[in-house]
């Protein structure tokens, strides 16, 4: 019985640092967006032609969607830290199941979100090189 609690303890554990850690890491992201939305604002006195100019409202665009999903991702890992508190971090109520599941839909929603990021970011700073060549 020991060895089961100290394993159900140290799951409730990695579960509440990767919840933990998700959240600092959508704060990172959200900031980042903020920095590559000012970036654009600054480079617009660079956009000239009609293709550049479709460049620059797709990736406002994308930067909008983005604040809207961080935004969303903040609250559902808020809500889940919430009610893992609610379950006294206890993984054997019948709330413990759907939290687990939410948690691993949540660590799938991470790995999307990460890999967007960088695809974002990587198509944004392309764009901006096209800028200033």
């Amino acid at each position: 019985m020991m060895v089961k609690n100290k394993w159900v303890s140290s799951n409730i554990q990695q579960c509440w640092f990767e919840n933990s850690a998700w959240l600092r890491l959508i704060e990172y992201l959200k900031q980042e967006n903020i920095h590559m939305k000012n970036h654009l604002s600054e480079m617009m006195d660079h956009v000239h032609g009609r293709e550049e100019i479709a460049l620059a409202e797709h990736f406002q665009n994308q930067f909008i969607i983005k604040d809207d999903v961080y935004d969303h991702m903040i609250h559902e890992l808020r809500r889940q830290s919430e009610k893992w508190r609610e379950n006294k971090w206890d993984l054997s109520s019948p709330q413990s199941a759907e939290l687990q599941k939410n948690h691993h839909h949540i660590k799938e929603q991470m790995g999307k979100i990460r890999q967007e990021h960088l695809v974002l970011s990587d198509d944004f700073n392309t764009y901006l090189s096209s800028l200033t060549n």
